[in-house]
């Protein structure tokens, strides 16, 4: 579970290679929309609540490759089907789940 507001990783390949460069510059920008589309939506939401994000539901909210939103979203909680994020203070935010 990450806290709020969240950060994606970056690909920071620089070699010689025009294809990877191309394929990181590809996931950079992904990554970048993703990070902003979570942040955006997190905004304006109540604190001390966790939020769950859905690998397939950001691609299509986004109309990104689903394969590629996949592994930026796992990068940011090593979710294999979204990410779980919350906001505000941890403890409270747990004790409303139970």
């Amino acid at each position: 579970m990450k806290a709020y507001p969240i950060s994606t990783t970056r690909d920071y390949y620089r070699g010689k290679d025009a294809r990877k460069r191309e394929k990181a510059s590809e996931f950079n920008r992904v990554a970048a929309r993703v990070e902003a589309y979570i942040n955006d939506d997190l905004k304006d939401k109540p604190t001390d609540e966790v939020y769950q994000y859905l690998s397939y539901s950001i691609a299509r909210e986004l109309r990104e490759d689903s394969e590629l939103v996949h592994r930026v979203v796992f990068s940011i909680d090593c979710g294999h089907n979204g990410a779980t994020i919350f906001k505000g203070d941890y403890d409270k935010a747990i004790s409303k789940l139970r």
